[in-house]
């Protein structure tokens, strides 16, 4: 299992694991495709993170953006960190998170970071995926890495 913050993570919904990053689905998307991209060591805010770990996490935001767009059939990508409380991190642990976009996705294209904050404040149970669809999911995106 992987740490992500207070959280514990299981294998199935990690769908890519490079040497200091890791990358999984998202238990309450905003968007369809709606993904995380963390380190793989749980250091709290960005200033934190060691250089390689920022080069690795951000060369492994780029690969899952170019297959989260594709799959999901976006045209745009919305790259994200809550970087501290008053920023909006919920979960103590850095973390990128990768929105393929859409023409119309959202009435004003600013709205998606509302949305994000809101997603994280409001983040019941009841709301979440089953563990079936996310490991799904983790499943069909897996294949992208496999054949790299």
């Amino acid at each position: 299992m992987l740490r992500f913050g207070q959280h514990l993570i299981k294998p199935s919904v990690v769908f890519l694991r490079t040497e200091l990053s890791f990358a999984l689905v998202n238990r309450r998307p905003v968007l369809p495709g709606h993904v995380l991209v963390c380190p793989l060591r749980p250091v709290e805010r960005f200033r934190d993170l060691r250089p390689e770990e920022v080069a690795d996490l951000f060369r492994t935001a780029q690969r899952v953006g170019n297959v989260v767009e594709k799959h999901f059939c976006g045209t745009s990508l919305t790259f994200s960190i809550q970087d501290g409380p008053e920023a909006g991190q919920t979960v103590k642990h850095v973390h990128v998170h990768v929105l393929p976009r859409r023409a119309g996705d959202f009435s004003r294209n600013d709205d998606v970071y509302e949305e994000l904050q809101r997603h994280d404040k409001d983040d019941s149970p009841d709301k979440w995926r089953t563990e079936e669809e996310m490991a799904a999911e983790a499943e069909i995106l897996k294949k992208y890495f496999q054949e790299n």
